[in-house]
């Protein structure tokens, strides 16, 4: 198992460097000076290079790149060339969030979605199934945003029962806190229970044909514990899966919502820091995401390890 897992985590580090090269070229390639944007347009040129050299950003790129890389390593993803917080501080500030906003969706998304495709493959080929799956097939075509401007539109402007947008930190009580995060929620939530449902649908009647399944029913076993133990427990490992890999694209999909809802998260933080050209903001943004994706896929790999020890057999 420990060298299961040290493959495991030495297998993110090329993933980490990569997204570091490309993060920083992107950033450095793309037109704009942070230093003429500071200083505004009435700047003369010589408070410009001033600014510049006083920045770092006179010198070359490779070698800002292996200073940035170097820091980083160290835990220092370095100062907002905006107002001198630093990179981690303002991260967190945005990132929370977001966080609040992908764990409440996620939520919504396995409450809904597992009860959803257990029914439909118990139903399976009755109506209620093709209901389900046409609810599931309506999940996934509709974006994000759109969901949440008719979820506004009918709960917020019509029914006046939630608020329209904004945010309200965790410190102003849980309910108020919920309230606001509760049509975004749905909004991610709703194509996350969608693709969870069908994984479930599939891994439920792929395991529903094995011989150990049929055994237990022929032994006259309750079917609530057939459903539970026999089938569902052994359907786990794809469900498992899609969970985690939906709630890696929650953060990414969490961005437009929070432009339609006016949450101030990480969508917010990376288009100022774009707008403003604030390098170090987004690449240690993004760098951090990226370590948050592949953490969570390194957490649902050892899952993978212990719910299955064939997982860690075959490595």
């Amino acid at each position: 198992m420990i060298t299961y897992i040290v493959k495991r985590i030495l297998s993110l580090i090329p993933v980490l460097g990569v997204v570091a090269v490309v993060v920083f070229a992107l950033v450095h390639l793309s037109p704009g000076d942070p230093a003429s944007v500071i200083l505004g347009p009435d700047a003369s040129a010589a408070d410009i290079d001033r600014l510049r050299e006083e920045l770092g950003l006179n010198r070359p790129v490779p070698q800002q790149f292996f200073m940035w890389l170097g820091n980083a390593l160290t835990g220092d993803l370095g100062n907002s060339l905006y107002n001198g917080t630093p990179v981690t501080e303002v991260f967190l500030n945005y990132f929370r969030p977001t966080l609040s906003l992908a764990i409440f969706a996620q939520i919504i998304g396995i409450v809904v979605a597992l009860p959803m495709g257990v029914f439909a493959a118990l139903n399976r080929g009755k109506g209620v199934d093709g209901a389900l799956m046409s609810f599931a097939l309506v999940g996934i075509s509709v974006p994000s945003f759109l969901m949440g401007l008719l979820l506004i539109l009918f709960f917020a402007v019509f029914l006046n029962w939630l608020p329209v947008a904004g945010y309200a930190p965790l410190s102003e009580g849980l309910l108020t806190h919920l309230e606001f995060l509760l049509l975004p929620a749905i909004s991610l939530g709703f194509i996350q229970a969608a693709l969870i449902t069908r994984i479930t649908r599939s891994a439920m009647l792929e395991v529903m044909n094995n011989a150990y399944v049929k055994t237990a029913r022929a032994k006259g076993l309750p079917r609530a514990a057939i459903v539970i133990k026999h089938t569902l427990r052994n359907a786990f490992i794809p469900i498992l899966e899609i969970i985690g890999q939906t709630f890696t694209t929650l953060i990414a999909g969490a961005v437009v919502v929070e432009f339609v809802f006016n949450i101030p998260g990480l969508g917010q933080l990376i288009v100022n820091s774009v707008e403003r050209r604030d390098f170090p903001v987004i690449q240690g943004t993004v760098l951090l995401v990226a370590f948050g994706y592949v953490l969570i896929n390194l957490i649902i790999d050892l899952i993978y390890g212990i719910v299955d020890p064939r997982v860690r057999l075959d490595q």
